[in-house]
């Protein structure tokens, strides 16, 4: 059915189409244009042109922003526990410590049960028994001799409790750190 159609058939066509779509398009789109070309009286008011504002000359900037108006929200709060301090309000701490502020810096408690899972560790690959643990606690007990003052010896003596192989009365974790 195509062979029957030739190429001066399909651009004739294409043409026709073409025209008819471009007249359409523009008495829906560009009606009061496309009369106002074929009637003088009637003509289409050209748009205003829009006012720039670099036209009036550059706005005046305001001195400092801090004697500008307030912010609509406020100033910004900072995130809870940060303060602003100036630079001489902070500095580092020298390389003359003594051994119980690096104690104190790095966490006693965190040491102390890491030492503690080490005897514990070693109690169950020599098959230990209490008299062996109460061997070991004496070199942790010189190692942290601080260890029976600090507040959290309940929570040591907790995890000892928890992970002894064998039962301690209270008074044996009680006089464990003495």
């Amino acid at each position: 059915m195509l062979q029957q159609f030739t190429w001066q058939d399909f651009l004739v066509t294409t043409l026709v189409l073409t025209i008819i779509w471009y007249v359409a398009i523009t008495l829906i789109f560009y009606r009061k244009e496309f009369f106002g070309l074929f009637n003088p009286r009637v003509t289409t008011r050209s748009p205003e042109r829009l006012p720039h504002r670099w036209e009036k000359g550059v706005d005046d900037l305001a001195v400092s922003s801090q004697e500008a108006e307030p912010e609509l929200m406020g100033k910004s709060k900072l995130p809870e526990g940060m303060n602003r301090v100036s630079s001489d309000g902070f500095g580092f701490s020298g390389g003359g410590q003594d051994a119980d502020s690096k104690l104190a810096q790095v966490g006693l408690v965190p040491d102390v049960l890491e030492e503690l899972k080490d005897v514990f560790a070693s109690l169950a690959a020599n098959d230990g028994d209490k008299l062996d643990f109460m061997e070991m606690m004496e070199a942790v007990r010189e190692k942290f001799p601080k260890i029976a003052s600090n507040p959290n010896i309940s929570r040591i003596n907790a995890f000892v409790a928890e992970n002894a192989p064998f039962y301690l009365s209270k008074d044996e974790l009680e006089t464990l750190w003495d």
